[in-house]
């Protein structure tokens, strides 16, 4: 196995979708990660990323210097982000099963789609694709999935 050179930087990136994405984005800086990624509110898919500025206002609780305006980072975040987004991420439902059953986060839309169409809860479409292991690519297997569920969902109210 080959090391890293001392040079080297080691970086995270963190999901919300079990809201840990601080927690992570801490505990990756103590293993010695020194770039840590994050988005403005949160934005990303499913439950979303690491918040930036939450994550800069906890570095800065605990003294870790970031070169960050906390203020301006705030302020960013709610005064011009906010205004101009009409969909926040949020650690709902699905986005909570999402991270529970590791299912890759891009997958959220289309299953909230495939829910609509169905007319079988978004949760359930994701919860099947998790256990079922389906990775980034595999996107059409939530109509799949979500037929399946339909059809058994129908079947039992007769």
């Amino acid at each position: 196995m080959q090391e890293l050179g001392d040079d080297a930087q080691v970086g995270f990136h963190g999901h919300q979708n079990l809201s840990l994405g601080i927690a992570n984005s801490i505990a990756a800086y103590e293993a010695g990660a020194r770039q840590i990624d994050g988005t403005l509110c949160a934005l990303g898919a499913g439950a979303g990323n690491t918040p930036s500025e939450v994550l800069v206002s906890v570095l800065g609780a605990l003294g870790v210097p970031t070169g960050i305006d906390e203020e301006l980072m705030l302020a960013a975040a709610e005064e011009v982000l906010k205004p101009l987004v009409s969909r926040l991420p949020v650690a709902d439902r699905a986005s909570i099963v999402q991270g529970r059953y590791g299912v890759y986060n891009s997958f959220l839309l289309h299953a909230e789609r495939a829910a609509e169409r169905y007319d079988v809860p978004a949760y359930q479409i994701l919860r099947r694709v998790g256990e079922a292991g389906y990775v980034g690519g595999q996107e059409d297997m939530i109509i799949d999935v979500a037929i399946e569920l339909a059809a058994s969902s129908h079947g039992a109210h007769r």
